[in-house]
Order: structure tokens, then sequence, then C-alpha cells
């Protein structure tokens, strides 16, 4: 009988199943797999990724076209140089003491030196459609900073995917508003 007990222990020691030791073994094997190969396929589809986008960055640089644009300042009418524009109906002049701009590249800014004369004239053409009232008030001036900000665009060929790199922002300083006679 004794005999008998320790057979029927062992052979339900044996129905158990697997071992723990083994099912640990198999578990840690696929956790290594899984982790190396994730690894692996995560490395090639970045890798691919930096290397196409150092390509596209080559390519641009070589094409003069720059990423983000630098924020610098350009001076139409320097701070002290007053300059005199006629307004609607040529009774009256506005006296603008300072004209900045501040703008997206340094090749907007060299633009601008060069095209400091047609500039000129464009926000002549500008001015000589206000009156007072629309340089008096807020909205009036906002808009003549964007007429004069797109005209300069406009002049300069920072326009469309370039305006980026344009005029960004017209700085002006008008001290009077008198009568032209």
């Amino acid at each position: 009988m004794a005999d008998e007990e320790i057979q029927e222990e062992g052979q339900e020691e044996g129905k158990k199943g697997p071992n723990i030791i083994l099912l640990l073994i198999i578990a840690v094997v696929i956790s290594v797999v899984l982790s190396v190969g994730g690894a692996f396929f995560l490395i090639n589809i970045l890798g691919k990724n930096i290397v196409q986008q150092a390509q596209q960055q080559a390519q641009q640089q070589a094409q003069g076209v720059q990423q983000t644009p630098q924020v610098g300042l350009a001076e139409v009418i320097r701070e002290g140089h007053q300059r005199q524009f006629m307004l609607k109906g040529g009774n009256e002049i506005a006296i603008v003491n300072a004209l900045q701009l501040k703008v997206g590249s340094d090749e907007c800014r060299a633009a601008i030196a060069e095209y400091n004369v047609e500039i000129l004239e464009a926000i002549g053409l500008i001015f000589i459609t206000k009156t007072r009232e629309d340089l008096t008030t807020v909205e009036g001036r906002e808009i003549l900073k964007n007429q004069i900000k797109n005209a300069i665009n406009e002049i300069t060929g920072f326009v469309g995917e370039k305006e980026k790199f344009g005029v960004i922002q017209v700085i002006i300083d008008i001290v009077v508003i008198t009568s032209a006679y």
C-alpha cells in the first residue's frame, strides 16, 4: 500500500504540466526577442527619417531657402530724418519721423536697401490716398502699416511662401499732420 501511494504521487507530479523554470526561460527569451526586434525596427525607421531630413535640409540650403525666419531690423526713414508725405486732396501733409521694418531675412534687408527709392515712392502713393481721419485712428494706422508691408514685400519679391522672410512688421512714427500751406 505504501508503494502504491508513492507511485500515485509520482504520477500526479508528472501530470502537473511543464516545469515552472521552463516557463520562466521561455518568457525571458520571448521578452528579449521582442525588445531586440522592436529596437531594430525603430532604429531602421527613425534612421531613414533622419537621413531624409538631412538630405532635405541640404537641398533647401543649396537652393538658398532658409528654414526659419531670422528677425532683423531695416530702416527706410532713419529716426530724426523727417520725411513729408502729401495726403488726399493735397491740402495736408503727414510728417514721418521714422519708418522701421522688422524683416525675416538678411536678403530682405538687402533688397530694401536696394529698392529704397521705389519703396519711398510706393509709400508716398499710399499716403496720398489717406485723409487726416485715416491716420488719427488705431484702425487707420493698422491699415496703413499693412498696406506698407504688402507694398514692400511685393517690391522686394517676398510674396507667397517667401512672405515670412520679408517684412514682418512696420513701425512708423508720424510726428504731425499739418496743413500744406
